[in-house]
């Protein structure tokens, strides 16, 4: 019989959903006792250890825990792990029997196939599952008692920035998350920047016999953390500012060399940022309609939460603006029949119009728009169009087909079109759809989350237009498969961000083009786009990363399309990006036919699997090179002493072998296996469980 019978199998199924709030990389481990239906215990957090690199906005973490099993008794594990919003997975390793093991990226469904044939052959596979907001649970078996459990994640992102201020989260406080103290945790940063730091600090960490920040010059900052007996009751917490004069430019890029199977173009990323503060007459007017559902099903909570938003938009417009509200269920209502100027009078009279606001009636989705895009927008003025709906249309045009070419036909401002689509009884095609041939995006809101809080942040993005009908041009140099496909104007407080692909290298001049009013606006900056960089492997991640987003947003609208597919798992097996088309997947018993070839270099006996066991356990031992052969014999002994079988008794060469022990007639008890090869001995404690 193989011994790769005998191995534990981790099978790792993730969906990658980027709706997450909160940055949590700690993951935590409960076990119980294995065949038991007892509830799950939490395991003691023995040690952590994380590494994080900032280069620009971009952060690549490591993170190395070590769990430890305190029960008497061999278990079965639940590991919990979440991770940050925008984070890509780059590796993910667990140990066994002190060897260390990288999961691979395959195809969903031959990794599912790999997975059923283990399950086919084994009682005790490892699943991973998608819990949501990037949340992820590893269920293990079995980890032995009174034995360690090691995980290693690495993870790429790209940190959150706003109104100048880049912020890096690592979710420290494991109060609730292990059964006691961590004996150590290291937290080690280096952080380096091409626009010199304004600041750089920690809120949640100061100075202390634990924490040291050291500058080593205006562009290189580190942080170094640690402690033993370790409670935490706090996030560790990172925020930093650059200094920018104007609109500034950053970019990154790498080339890749034939062992990275990333092909043979060059990949750059490209941020660009307004200055840090910005006169308010340099801020660019705005017209603004918020268009929201107030169908029947829009009553309650969701109704509230749009009142809130309303308001809310409402205080933050400036004086320049213009704006209207409108709502539609089965008839659409407006606050004016035009857009108003925002003065005092006309906000005082629209927070009126929304607390009067109710839900009731179908949802006629053309005419909300129609009304929406006829209003009288000003060329000048930067123009945007907020729509909210929890339905598909059910009045009125209910044809998707012809709502989007009634939509598009009716825009001809150029209008941006952020449609924001609540619950699960949205057409998720039509708004996406909407939106990307409206130079606008879509975003989906599940139940749980909060409508007021992700428009209010969408509307505090838009609310001070810097640049409109942005153009970047790079002077010469051949640049392709851009992503995104369409800018949108440049707010103050936000980035825009390109990657994409070009073939030649040398120097090159940046130009960033757009339009203040009547005004046009050009910026330029001199790069060295080189084919040799090697220093930042996370660069082509990031462009295939946005390459996929676009991908599934084509999905989003056309459907399951099989070269779309096709694209994204290309995509996903050569950069290792998990999707949802794609699965991790790590088997230690591949090459364990290799491994049975290497001559030992030591005798071993291994812990038996499964222990404890019901009624067959496998027991595995090594015999070292040193003389030609062994007269082995392995026997089996209860508590008493008394010889209950003899296993093996025969002459064996150097190597590992593997055998199986049925004790099907045997009662429940503590048992013995003794390994004895020549010189050598040992002994293996056993329980059967019955």
């Amino acid at each position: 019989m193989s011994n790769r019978k005998y191995f534990l199998t981790v099978f790792l199924f993730l969906y990658i959903i980027c709706q997450t709030s909160e940055i949590f990389a700690t993951g935590v481990l409960h076990v119980r006792p294995r065949f038991s239906s007892n509830a799950y215990q939490k395991v003691w957090i023995k040690s952590l250890d994380i590494n994080t690199e900032i280069q620009d906005q971009v952060a690549v973490t490591h993170v190395d825990q070590v769990f430890y099993n305190e029960l008497n008794s061999s278990v079965e594990a639940i590991y919990m792990f979440p991770l940050p919003e925008n984070a890509m997975v780059t590796e993910l390793v667990y140990w066994l029997n002190g060897e260390r093991f990288v999961a691979e990226i395959k195809e969903r469904q031959e990794a599912i196939n790999d997975y059923n044939q283990k399950l086919r052959q084994w009682l005790d596979p490892a699943l991973l599952e998608y819990l949501g907001d990037n949340v992820f649970r590893l269920s293990i078996v079995p980890i032995n008692a009174h034995t360690e459990f090691r995980t290693e994640i690495t993870y790429v992102e790209v940190l959150k920035y706003d109104f100048g201020v880049s912020k890096f989260k690592y979710l420290m406080n494991t109060l609730a998350l292990s059964s006691q103290p961590l004996q150590t945790v290291h937290f080690s940063l280096d952080a380096q920047t091409q626009n010199a730091y304004k600041y750089f600090k920690s809120p949640s960490h100061k100075e202390s016999a634990a924490t040291q920040i050291t500058q080593y010059d205006g562009y290189h900052f580190g942080l170094e953390f640690g402690d033993e007996n370790f409670y935490p009751d706090k996030d560790l917490t990172i925020e930093f500012e650059t200094f920018r004069e104007g609109v500034e430019f950053s970019l990154l890029t790498f080339s890749p060399q034939p062992s990275d199977s990333f092909g043979t173009s060059n990949f750059y990323n490209l941020w660009i940022t307004p200055p840090d503060s910005i006169r308010e007459d340099q801020i660019i007017p705005k017209d603004i309609v918020f268009t929201a559902d107030v169908s029947s099903s829009m009553d309650g909570e969701r109704l509230n939460q749009v009142k809130q938003s309303l308001n809310t938009f409402l205080d933050k417009l400036n004086p320049q603006d213009r704006f209207n509200i409108i709502t539609f269920a089965t008839v659409v209502v407006k606050f004016k029949p035009n857009l108003v100027e925002a003065s005092q009078g006309n906000i005082s009279a629209a927070h009126s119009f929304v607390e009067q606001m109710y839900a009731l009636g179908l949802t006629n989705i053309s005419a909300a728009l129609d009304s929406s895009l006829l209003q009288a927008f000003n060329p000048e003025f930067s123009k945007n169009l907020i729509f909210l709906t929890d339905g598909s249309p059910t009045s009125g045009q209910t044809l998707a087909d012809s709502i989007i070419v009634r939509t598009s036909r009716n825009n001809k401002n150029k209008v941006r079109l952020f449609s924001f689509g609540v619950g699960d009884m949205i057409n998720r095609s039509l708004l996406a759809q909407l939106s990307t041939e409206n130079f606008g995006y879509a975003t989906f809101i599940t139940a749980d989350d909060s409508i007021a809080l992700l428009i209010d942040n969408h509307f505090k993005r838009i609310s001070k237009p810097v640049m409109t009908d942005i153009k970047i041009n790079f002077g010469g140099l051949q640049v392709v498969d851009v992503y995104p496909k369409n800018h949108l104007d440049l707010y103050w407080g936000s980035q825009i961000v390109e990657t994409g692909l070009y073939n030649s290298s040398g120097n090159f001049p940046v130009t960033v083009s757009g339009w203040i009013e009547q005004d046009s606006l050009t910026f330029i900056n001199n790069f060295t786009f080189s084919d040799t960089s090697r220093a930042y492997r996370f660069v082509p991640r990031l462009w295939a990363r946005s390459k996929i987003d676009f991908l599934l947003n084509q999905i989003e609208i056309y459907g399951e399309i099989p070269e779309l597919v096709d694209q994204i798992i290309e995509l996903s097996l050569t950069y290792q990006i998990l999707t949802p088309y794609t699965a991790l997947y790590v088997d230690p018993t591949s090459g364990l036919d290799d491994l049975e070839k290497v001559v030992p270099q030591q005798f071993k006996l291994y812990a038996n699997y499964p222990n404890p066991f019901n009624p067959q356990t496998m027991i595995k031992y090594m015999l070292p090179a040193g003389q030609s052969v062994y007269q082995v014999k392995v026997k089996i002994y209860n508590a008493l002493g008394q010889l209950i079988e003899i296993l093996v008794d025969a002459k064996q060469t150097a190597g590992l072998y593997t055998v199986k022990w049925n004790a099907e007639n045997m009662p429940s008890g503590v048992y013995f296996c003794v390994v004895q090869a020549g010189q050598f001995k040992a002994v293996q404690k056993m329980l059967l469980v019955r």
